[in-house]
């Protein structure tokens, strides 16, 4: 079985936005932090992607934009208290998908 490096960074900085924007504990707030990190492990995993993923989001930060009417490769639901239903679902594209951003129209 492979081992999975995951960006621990990334889960901390999640668990300590969590606790800071609910009343749950940090060690809740960590746990979630951590199955928001294997839930997109295991959706890369499922779907057999070998590209580069990442949300319409990352994508723009990137200097990307998603190719219009693009299908996402799947989505994850995750954990976001700044939301109404405490909810978010997260698109993903792969590179294929995406183009880089035209900057004659900014």
């Amino acid at each position: 079985m492979k081992k999975t490096n995951y960006n621990l960074s990334r889960i901390m900085t999640k668990a300590w936005a969590l606790f800071n924007a609910t009343e749950k504990t940090f060690g809740e707030c960590l746990r979630q932090a951590w199955a928001d990190a294997k839930a997109f492990v295991d959706a890369v995993a499922t779907n057999l992607v070998t590209e580069e993923v990442h949300t319409w989001y990352g994508w723009k930060e990137l200097g990307y934009e998603v190719i219009h009417e693009s299908k996402n490769v799947f989505q994850i639901t995750v954990a976001d208290p700044r939301t109404k239903s405490g909810v978010r679902v997260l698109s993903y594209f792969t590179r294929s998908q995406v183009q880089p951003i035209d900057n004659e129209y900014k």
